[in-house]
């Protein structure tokens, strides 16, 4: 078996209160709620207990992924650098709305990924924005902690697996709030994608 390399760390952000009411998030701006701080803290213990030694930290720029980055910036005495390649699939008019009365209709934007959710952006433009943000970031000498969005993620997962399925802000997610991925290279080249910590689940669209 090929020996493998930690070169990267995606940190998707605790929960929210719209998390926590299963509604869609998109570019809404909630900040973490109680239990979603603590499952920050415990991520960033959770890196330093297995002696994980973290460079940098970049987060997309919404609240509850900077809040999440902050937990472990601090623990590794490091800056937040935010950046929008991390930011969430914009979902235009269905932020804030409970995902079980939509579902059909963010189905049909999932289906054709071309088409722009009203006051939002497609799932086509979602995923070419992550794959150019992370073609360049992996690249980096730097073990780095992404803090990012659960649909950022499994474009990523998507990418490395050469996997096309998915479907955007479900309730099944590649891992839940809080849960850490680690993204590998091999000495032959080649990528993958663990979860570290948290609770896996099917790789699935999320924000």
């Amino acid at each position: 078996m090929a020996d493998k390399k930690l070169i990267a760390i995606c940190q998707r952000h605790g929960q929210t209160t719209l998390n926590a009411k299963k509604s869609f998030r998109g570019r809404l701006d909630p900040p973490l709620d109680s239990k979603g701080l603590s499952q920050a803290e415990d991520a960033a213990d959770a890196l330093k207990n297995e002696n994980i030694k973290v460079e940098r930290v970049v987060s997309s720029p919404l609240l509850r992924a900077v809040q999440t980055a902050d937990a472990i910036a601090e623990a590794y005495n490091l800056p937040v650098v935010q950046d929008r390649g991390l930011i969430s699939w914009n979902v235009g008019f269905l932020g804030g709305k409970l995902k079980e009365d939509f579902q059909e209709l963010l189905e049909y934007f999932i289906e054709n990924k071309k088409s722009v959710i009203p006051d939002g952006e497609s799932l086509d433009d979602l995923e070419q924005r992550t794959y150019e943000f992370f073609d360049k970031e992996l690249r980096s000498d730097k073990l780095t902690c992404f803090v990012t969005h659960n649909s950022n993620i499994v474009c990523l997962q998507n990418q490395i697996e050469g996997n096309t399925s998915g479907i955007p802000e479900s309730d099944e997610v590649s891992v839940k709030p809080g849960g850490t991925m680690g993204i590998y290279v091999d000495d032959t080249g080649k990528y993958t994608v663990e979860v570290l910590f948290g609770k896996a689940e099917a790789a699935e669209f999320g924000s």
